[in-house]
């Protein structure tokens, strides 16, 4: 399923003439006590299962603290949202946050349960500084909307209820949005529990 996911959601980044694919090097299960356990998870609603890219040498910070959300709030690609833990749908946008290169090629993707709570508030454009401030104090599960998403006729549920949008990458009719894919937003830690694959 994981392999599924990734090349269903990920497309190819061309630079210059360089055209730049992923491919699967190691797939690791973690568990870590900075999570909150799968059984705490599995009670909360609207769980899906999402992408979010890490620098190398973020992930041990990760696997240690957790996900912690953002510090700051941008009008850009996750950061948008204010204070919170970002994943996506796609894999090629949480590709991006993984900041490889030519001469260090091997990132790091990690798979995240997130419960977007009982509320889910869909965003088309830019919030406000207004707008983002109310989603935090709400703490409501955000989706951006891309211009890009994934076929819901192909996502599947997997064990507990969990949402798996693994579906190829469609237009979404959002075409004047400032997101190129989904973007999921949460504000509380204790929300998100991941898993994680290494990619090169």
């Amino acid at each position: 399923m994981i392999v599924k996911y990734l090349e269903k959601t990920y497309e190819p980044v061309k630079v210059d003439d360089v055209v730049y694919g992923v491919s699967v090097d190691r797939i690791y299960a973690v568990e870590s006590s900075a999570f909150p356990s799968y059984e705490e998870i599995k009670k909360l609603p609207n769980k899906v299962l999402l992408w979010c890219g890490t620098r190398s040498s973020n992930l041990l910070r990760h696997l240690h603290k957790g996900f912690m959300p953002a510090v700051c709030h941008l009008p850009v690609p996750g950061y948008m949202f204010g204070r919170a833990i970002v994943c996506s749908d796609a894999a090629a946008e949480a590709a991006r946050y993984g900041y490889t290169a030519v001469d260090r090629p091997e990132g790091y993707l990690v798979l995240a349960v997130a419960s977007l709570g009982e509320e889910i508030k869909e965003i088309t454009g830019t919030p406000g500084a207004e707008d983002v401030k109310s989603l935090e104090e709400k703490k409501l599960g955000v989706k951006g909307v891309g211009r890009k998403t994934t076929d819901e006729s192909e996502h599947l549920t997997w064990r507990d209820d969990v949402k798996v949008p693994c579906g190829k990458l469609v237009p979404s009719g959002n075409e004047d949005g400032p997101l190129e894919y989904n973007e999921f937003a949460v504000y509380d830690p204790k929300q998100v529990r991941c898993q994680t694959r290494r990619g090169r």
